[in-house]
């Protein structure tokens, strides 16, 4: 009797794997709403196109500004401000760690999808970007300590790739860890390419009748934006008409997929940058490292086509969930803006020569006018709470998911409890997203009431959402540090603050803005807060310190001896 009662227990077993899903989220690093050809794009990205004409897409998705709290809201379906990850740990204040919500790293109450999904028998695995929390053994925020059962992975904010040379000052090199032990690259490493081949690998090596979760992030599109020559190749003339002609381009393109209502407005800040007065030299050098953009992303696409393959051939394909999105907008910074950044860069290796740009030591950025084209229809871009910086694409595709577009406002906190409740997962009382599953069967649900505002803020910028309306406030030097308010049903390009038409709603948003501070501990951190001074002082602290302490330490022992033979002498 006993056998048959444990014949029984692995038959239901087995049933009830086979009847959760696999799943593969994926996240782009850096990429803007309309980047992708599915939403409206112009590179070549076959494979993740058809996966969103099978799946659905989600056209009004909003994530945080800044990678790492994207990635902690994402992973833990959490306000950034209750993981530890207010904003990216280079640029946080160090006198903010002692406070609650401001670690710096992962805190360990703030549970992943991956120890969630574990619970109900999911084997879990990371190749690529980390970035929540720095490693080592007195750092449990790595993933092999957050429910991931192997990894490969950065945990810096982006690094080379071609190798673990870094690409800001604040790393002397980029630290790579498997598994939990810091570890080389191979020599002929290119991240995309690496980090869909240890993700077969992984699941190669285990090769178990159990559903698996598997977490690619990959540093395509961060920069330095770097892609195989073969790639780069066939885009060499695709921007030649520079940034405000992609502009156009992606927003007719957007109205026409029903992305973007061909009745609004959207704001057109390149009109006082024209394209024509730059000169030859740097209109030659941006068409080229847009080329290496738009070919990184398709290389990208390609290795994620190669994952697929590998999933059909092995029988996987059909029982697994693809999630696909970015942590933020486009990346509008220019290295060459910030004095200790430039000073570093033209110490280093990277260079940025044109014949070979995108290659091995290539330093390749797209830059803030490019960056704004490519955030089109919304206005602004990463850093900041405008819709360029928040808006991107989300596609959901595989087994049980409806194919079609839901134009519903849905958010980044919202992924870890669809990937719980698709898994049969009971949904952690942290989470505090919603669900998308509910949308599946009627494109038509409204997720978010009007009576639940949801609050975000990153670096001293902030926004909240209640209902069609939107507040938010930029700090300087692209923003003001003044609220702005608008309906985002009918202006979702931005162009009208509507404070003075419609003052008792600006009023009611400050107020719920006002409660969301209360209650997830965010600190005000002053007009005088700049992002890249700050990571100036942590740099500098980052690799002086440690000489500091050591020379007063010595000091110390040199006093302690004198005064030693001073008193024996006495």
């Amino acid at each position: 009797m006993r056998y048959i009662f444990f014949l029984l227990a692995l038959f239901f077993t087995n049933l009830e794997a086979k009847n959760q899903p696999n799943f593969v989220l994926i996240l782009i690093d850096d990429l803007g709403l309309t980047d992708l050809q599915a939403f409206g794009g112009e590179i070549d990205t076959p494979n993740i196109n058809s996966l969103a004409e099978k799946g659905l897409m989600l056209t009004n998705y909003h994530t945080s500004p800044e990678c790492a709290p994207s990635r902690a809201m994402l992973l833990t379906g959490m306000d950034n401000h209750k993981t530890g990850i207010p904003m990216i740990p280079e640029v946080l204040p160090r006198n903010l760690r002692k406070n609650k919500g401001y670690e710096g790293y992962l805190v360990p109450e703030a549970l992943t999808i991956a120890e969630v999904l574990k619970k109900s028998g999911y084997r879990t695995y990371m190749t690529g970007k980390w970035h929540l929390g720095f490693g080592g053994e007195h750092f449990p925020s790595l993933p092999i300590n957050r429910g991931f059962d192997k990894t490969f992975i950065l945990d810096a904010t982006g690094g080379d790739n071609y190798s673990n040379h870094s690409y800001l000052p604040y790393y002397l090199e980029a630290p790579w860890f498997k598994n939990g032990n810091e570890v080389e690259l191979p020599e002929d490493f290119y991240s995309s390419e690496f980090f869909i081949d240890q993700m077969i690998d992984f699941i190669e090596e285990d090769a178990l009748n159990t559903p698996f979760f598997a977490y690619i992030s990959f540093q395509a599109q961060h920069i330095p934006v770097q892609a195989p020559k073969e790639f780069t190749e066939k885009y060499l003339d695709l921007y030649k008409d520079g940034w405000s002609a992609l502009r156009e381009k992606r927003l007719k393109r957007a109205q026409e997929l029903g992305i973007f209502p061909e009745d609004k407005d959207a704001v057109n800040s390149l009109e006082n940058y024209p394209w024509e007065e730059e000169t030859q030299e740097e209109k030659e050098l941006l068409v080229k490292s847009m080329a290496v953009f738009a070919g990184m992303l398709n290389a990208m696409d390609f290795h994620i086509g190669r994952l697929i393959e590998y999933l059909k051939n092995n029988g996987l394909y059909e029982d697994t969930i693809f999630i696909i999105t970015s942590d933020n907008g486009p990346e509008g910074n220019d290295p060459r803006d910030h004095a200790t950044w430039r000073a570093w860069y033209e110490t280093s290796r990277w260079n940025n020569n044109l014949g070979t740009l995108g290659e091995e030591d290539s330093y390749v950025f797209i830059g803030t006018e490019f960056a704004q084209a490519m955030a089109s229809p919304s206005h602004l871009y990463k850093f900041h709470m405008s819709e360029g910086g928040l808006r991107v694409p989300l596609i959901i595709s595989g087994k049980g998911i409806p194919s079609g577009k839901y134009k519903g406002l849905t958010f980044v906190t919202d992924v870890a409890p669809t990937i719980a409740d698709l898994a049969s997962s009971e949904k952690e009382d942290q989470m505090i997203g919603k669900s998308l599953k509910a949308v599946f069967n009627d494109f038509n649900t409204v997720l978010y009431k009007e009576n639940e505002p949801v609050g975000l803020e990153v670096s001293g910028n902030s926004a909240l959402f209640l209902g069609d309306y939107k507040i938010v406030k930029n700090k300087p030097p692209v923003g003001d540090s003044k609220w702005r308010l608008f309906n985002l049903k009918n202006d979702p390009g931005e162009t009208q603050d509507l404070q003075l038409i419609e003052p008792e709603i600006f009023k009611t948003l400050i107020q719920k803005y006002a409660e969301y501070v209360e209650k997830n501990g965010v600190i005000e951190l002053g007009e005088s807060y700049r992002w890249y001074d700050e990571m100036t002082i942590n740099t500098a602290k980052r690799h002086f310190m440690p000489y500091i302490y050591a020379g007063s330490a010595l000091f110390f022992i040199l006093i302690a001896t004198l005064i030693y033979f001073f008193r024996r002498k006495l």
